[in-house]
């Protein structure tokens, strides 16, 4: 008989917080990361679902919950009469990898679905802030979402200099911006990005298909033209689960 491993808890308290997301959301979120961190290793038998109920004080149906969200993403297998067990092999996860090339970015969205919310031409950019004055006469806005292979990266606010946006409006609403940019030969003098890690809010959320309160990679990245001007702005907000950053150190 395989003995089970304990999943113990960290140091300076519980994994629960009230009020907070589903306790079988913040559940599976802890296995999780003991999965993802290799304290649980591949192959190892988990605790029976009476306890791990018992061990972390919460209704069996929450183990139960957990335990299944983890098999429906590959985390986990469950079978009957065996158990429970950290999978063999833990499933590819695709990684928004923080670039800093203008290139190597359009190659990484390239291709991804696009779920279009909202769009209107807009006189005002409220992205731009000191360093960005200087902006397009006109935006046009678009509120979308991004998707790769069904999954949602990606919730972005995007402000496009409305004589570009004119040149090829539906290939810009059907598909992700930068690659049209780029068949366009739309000229690029110089581009920058800010990374900040935040939650997300109860809308974000939403649209995301995430927890309020969530980890997420919140990036303002700016476009200009030969002449100086702002011509591409936007908000592009991951969930923090599927960003990473890999970076060469300079000596």
């Amino acid at each position: 008989m395989v003995a089970s491993e304990i999943l113990p808890f960290p140091a300076g308290g519980g994994i629960f917080h009230r009020p907070g997301p589903p306790l079988y959301a913040q559940f599976a979120g802890y296995i999780r990361q003991r999965i993802e961190n290799r304290e649980l290793s591949a192959g190892a038998k988990l605790p029976s679902l009476h306890e791990l109920a018992a061990q972390y004080g919460v209704a069996r149906v929450t183990a139960r919950q957990a335990v299944q969200l983890l098999v429906m993403e590959g985390l986990l297998v469950s079978s009957q009469g065996r158990g429970t067990y950290v999978a063999p092999r833990l499933p590819e996860r695709s990684w928004e990898t923080m670039n800093t090339s203008w290139h190597a970015m359009s190659q990484r969205v390239q291709n991804a679905t696009v779920v279009l919310l909202h769009e209107a031409d807009r006189v005002d950019c409220p992205l731009l802030g000191p360093k960005e004055r200087n902006g397009a006469p006109v935006f046009h806005f678009m509120q979308r979402i991004h998707l790769k292979d069904g999954v949602r990266f990606a919730y972005i606010e995007l402000y496009l200099d409305k004589q570009i946006f004119d040149l090829a409006p539906a290939r810009f609403n059907e598909t992700t911006v930068i690659p049209v940019m780029n068949e366009m030969n739309v000229d690029i003098a110089g581009a920058h990005q800010i990374l900040t890690i935040a939650t997300a809010s109860v809308e974000v959320a939403r649209h995301l298909e995430i927890e309020p309160n969530d980890p997420v990679a919140v990036i303002h990245r700016f476009a200009r033209n030969t002449a100086g001007r702002v011509c591409y702005a936007a908000k592009v907000i991951h969930p923090g689960n599927r960003v990473r950053f890999d970076i060469n150190l300079v000596k």
